[in-house]
């Protein structure tokens, strides 16, 4: 009996050490004092988020001229894209796909390149790109500045562009620095070399007026003169107002103001064959301190030189608006009709016209004197 008890007791043992040894996760040795985990012993695969290079330009930007343009990056990843999207200017372009992506060729480089024509507007564009893997998503911008190409020009062209607005014994216009800078950069696109001046007292004005005078003999073909301020007649003549003007009676006005056949005369002694003078004057008596736009005594008509144009804001006698925005009226309306390609001046200024009426409900009626010979175009292509 003793014999068959101890056997069982041996029995029940033996299951129990077999037990433990099968038991997941746990080491038994001859002491039983050490356990060993094997959870977690093998952790899940770190995923890389994806890496992208831009393989336009210096990587970071580039400038072109056309607003088509291919753009080409390589995205380097461990496993396969789940996203990649294309942003051109905040505005989605393409998704997954309609991306034209393919796998590189030299693995060494890029595991897959994109390559996609995209539309720009002028100026600045940012591109953006998004690509996304198990690991997470990388997010790489570029700036793309798209500038128009210069317009075909044959000849050499000089343009004098003066903008005064803040006068001593007035107050102060709001549009005419503005619409000197304007213009003075729309010139320079379409091929003018440029002297630009702001806020002239009356001996700095005689100064550029001289000055462009000089430079227009320099084998100049085409000279433009644009002034932006208060312009006022005075017995026919038409006088351009320097800052510091203060003329105390009318008698005084050819004293302290530039007569604007100064630069008539200065076109005609540089025997160019084209000029154009664009006046944008306030056209108010100078004897009214405030010195606002909306006076009774406008530019009076002048007589263009052979081979010149005459343009004003409105027509003789009356008065041009400053404008509620960054440019003058009139001048808004020019700067519009300059980017019209393809145009003769005679239709440029027909176009300035037309949209100053419509800007003024009829009030403002823009005036050219001309005698011109031949057709000018500000650009062609």
């Amino acid at each position: 009996m003793k014999s068959v008890l101890f056997i069982f007791v041996y029995l029940l043992f033996a299951l129990r050490i077999q037990a433990q040894e099968a038991e997941p996760g746990v080491s038994t040795s001859r002491s039983g004092r050490q356990k060993i985990s094997t959870k977690n012993l093998y952790a899940p695969e770190a995923v890389e988020v994806p890496q992208i290079t831009f393989q336009v330009g210096d990587g970071h930007s580039a400038l072109v001229q056309t607003d088509q343009v291919t753009v080409k990056a390589c995205i380097k990843t461990s496993k396969p894209l789940t996203r990649l999207s294309l942003y051109v200017n905040g505005d989605l372009q393409q998704a997954n796909r309609d991306l034209k992506v393919q796998a590189d060729v030299d693995k060494a480089v890029c595991d897959q390149s994109l390559s996609q024509t995209i539309q720009l507007r002028e100026g600045d564009n940012r591109i953006r790109l998004i690509a996304q893997n198990e690991g997470g998503s990388a997010s790489e911008s570029f700036l793309i500045r798209f500038d128009k190409p210069a317009p075909m020009v044959t000849e050499k062209r000089l343009a004098l562009v003066i903008g005064n607005a803040n006068y001593e014994g007035s107050n102060k216009l709001t549009n005419p620095v503005n619409d000197a800078n304007d213009m003075a950069e729309s010139l320079k696109k379409l091929g003018f070399d440029v002297l630009q001046f702001t806020d002239l007292d009356s001996k700095k004005m005689k100064q550029a007026i001289n000055s462009f005078g000089e430079k227009l003999r320099d084998d100049y073909q085409v000279g433009l003169f644009y002034y932006a301020g208060h312009g006022v007649q005075n017995g026919g003549i038409n006088y351009l107002v320097p800052t510091d003007a203060q003329p105390a009676s009318r008698n005084e006005i050819e004293f302290e103001c530039i007569d604007a056949n100064r630069i008539l005369a200065k076109m005609e002694d540089a025997q160019t064959r084209t000029n154009i003078v664009v006046l944008d004057a306030c056209r108010n008596n100078p004897l009214d301190r405030s010195w606002s736009r909306g006076g009774d005594n406008g530019l009076a008509s002048m007589n263009a030189p052979s081979g010149s144009v005459i343009a004003y804001a409105t027509a003789p006698g009356k008065t041009a608006a400053d404008g509620n925005g960054r440019n003058g009226l009139y001048t808004a309306a020019l700067l519009k009709a300059l980017q019209t390609p393809n145009q003769t001046i005679i239709q440029l200024f027909q176009q300035v016209r037309a949209e100053v009426l419509k800007q003024s409900s009829n009030k403002q009626l823009p005036w050219e004197s001309t005698s011109l010979t031949g057709d000018f175009y500000f650009q062609r292509k």
